[in-house]
């Protein structure tokens, strides 16, 4: 790759068009842009039209944790039954 050479007229355009004298020519390493604007999502989606999951679980009856809470203990202790039988 062949080195650029910036003489001084060229430096005088890189100042004018970049506002920086010395390196305006030299090769640098380039990255694009970061687009503040972009939204991921998609234009239908919705996010937040509804109440999330921390308000759902804050509006259970207390019964439903407890009655949640036993039917999972007794399918771990099913499969660890299980798995001990084995």
């Amino acid at each position: 790759m062949e080195e650029l050479s910036a003489t001084p007229a060229r430096r005088h355009y890189a100042h004018q068009a970049y506002g920086r004298t010395a390196d305006a020519f030299e090769p640098v390493a380039w990255r694009p842009p970061v687009s503040k604007r972009f939204d991921p999502r998609p234009a239908n989606d919705g996010y937040g039209t509804g109440p999330s999951l921390k308000d759902d679980f804050a509006a259970l009856p207390a019964w439903a944790t407890i009655v949640g809470g036993g039917m999972i203990a007794a399918l771990v202790g099913a499969l660890l039954g299980g798995a001990l039988q084995v």
